[in-house]
């Protein structure tokens, strides 16, 4: 009985190409997914009346306020600032770049540190804000003394989203998508 060596390219399945295309994928959603928490709700208030107001990470009010359908940002008239998306579009667009690189290079014997730097670098941050904001989120303190309000899920996606980047980077850096090394010829 002869054995027949397959190799790269002959039809059949990379591992290491596959592992590297699995690992860009999980990033490019977790990018994505940063990008997304972006838009939705950050901080909630109550209205007054029963209901709720939702207030976006770039300031968009929605729900049942008086203000609804305006910027948080406009009526605060440049006393205050209220953008917490904008940092999970950077860690977003970070892991974005890192999962392109990845996937770019997901054939070859080229090893992905760099990436992986960046991805750690933006998972760490993203993680840290998604917390923090999803922990206090009033930074601008619109709510009064015994006004009770809270974050959305747009800090808790961003947090879980980053933590997915983190992971990614963690894999990279324990060598799972490293290409085999040969042993030394004697």
């Amino acid at each position: 009985m002869t054995s027949v060596r397959v190799r790269p390219g002959d039809g059949a399945v990379d591992p290491l190409r596959t592992r590297r295309s699995i690992t860009a994928l999980v990033a490019l959603l977790a990018s994505a997914g940063c990008v997304a928490a972006s838009a939705l709700t950050w901080l909630s208030l109550p209205d007054g009346v029963g209901g709720s107001t939702a207030i976006s990470g770039w300031g968009a009010i929605s729900g049942g306020s008086q203000i609804a359908g305006e910027n948080l940002n406009d009526a605060l008239n440049g006393l205050a600032t209220f953008r917490p998306g904008m940092l999970a579009v950077v860690v977003g667009g970070l892991g974005l770049l890192a999962a392109i690189g990845i996937a770019a290079v997901a054939r070859g014997d080229k090893r992905h540190r760099v990436p992986a730097a960046v991805l750690a670098l933006a998972g760490l941050t993203g993680l840290a804000w998604g917390i923090v904001r999803g922990l206090a989120p009033d930074s601008v303190q619109l709510l009064g003394p015994g006004e009770n309000g809270g974050s959305g899920t747009g800090p808790w996606l961003t947090a879980g989203c980053s933590a997915l980047l983190l992971a990614t980077a963690v894999v990279i850096f324990i060598g799972r998508l490293d290409p085999p090394t040969r042993p030394a010829r004697r």
